[in-house]
């Protein structure tokens, strides 16, 4: 239910980005971002006695363009290159999983005031889809999970940030977000077995999120 109301949500903005002519009077922006993952996990059950769960740090990279109307209030969307992952400590050694995806972010973004400085707060579902998912284990060879994982993850993503005009048609962004993760990214076969020797039934990734990009508008 909820990966078919996130999967609505997106279609629907983008189909409002992409039409501008909708509204009477818009505003649009694109340009690049770049960012860090800093990746986390909740496993279910957990990892078992004598095993600690860490993160994982992955890069983001890609594009940002936003819609923006009645003054205030603008669409993003923001297809991107994101490293995620987890990690888990046990005696002898350290496993970490990890996933490249292609994840598009479709965001719901209120700016405040105008001026050179201008501060905002976002909100919105994201869908994610997996390139690749790789296990590493201390003293193994890697292991290439991505058919034990689903081939799309969900989340629910909101932060805040502020964009710096740098001219009146360049602006510098730079905001933190916390992506949920929603989705189950243990493939349905194997439900109830291990997922890469981990134990794991079930796995929704997250993770803290810090972006900076250029933005250049278009009136």
């Amino acid at each position: 239910m909820m990966k078919s109301l996130i999967t609505t949500c997106i279609l629907a903005s983008v189909l409002l980005l992409c039409s501008g002519q909708a509204f009477a009077q818009t505003e649009f922006g694109i340009g690049p971002i770049v960012g860090v993952n800093f990746g986390t996990a909740s496993v279910t059950p957990n990892l078992g006695l004598g095993v600690t769960q860490g993160g994982h740090t992955g890069l983001m990279i890609g594009a940002q363009a936003e819609l923006g109307f009645a003054k205030m209030f603008y669409i993003v969307m923001e297809p991107l290159y994101c490293g995620k992952g987890f990690s888990a400590t046990f005696q002898g050694g350290t496993a970490t999983a990890t996933a490249s995806e292609i994840d598009i972010p479709v965001l719901f973004k209120v700016k405040f005031m105008k001026g050179i400085i201008r501060p905002y707060a976002f909100a919105g579902p994201e869908i994610g889809f997996v390139m690749s998912s790789t296990l590493s284990i201390t003293g193994r060879a890697d292991q290439d999970i991505k058919s034990q994982i689903s081939s799309t993850d969900f989340a629910i993503d909101f932060g805040g940030g502020a964009e710096y005009n740098v001219t009146p048609k360049i602006g510098i962004t730079l905001d933190v977000r916390y992506s949920v993760g929603v989705g189950n990214m243990a493939n349905p076969p194997a439900a109830g077995t291990a997922v890469g020797g981990l134990g794991s039934t079930n796995i929704t990734l997250s993770g803290f999120q810090v972006l900076a990009g250029v933005m250049f508008h278009v009136d």
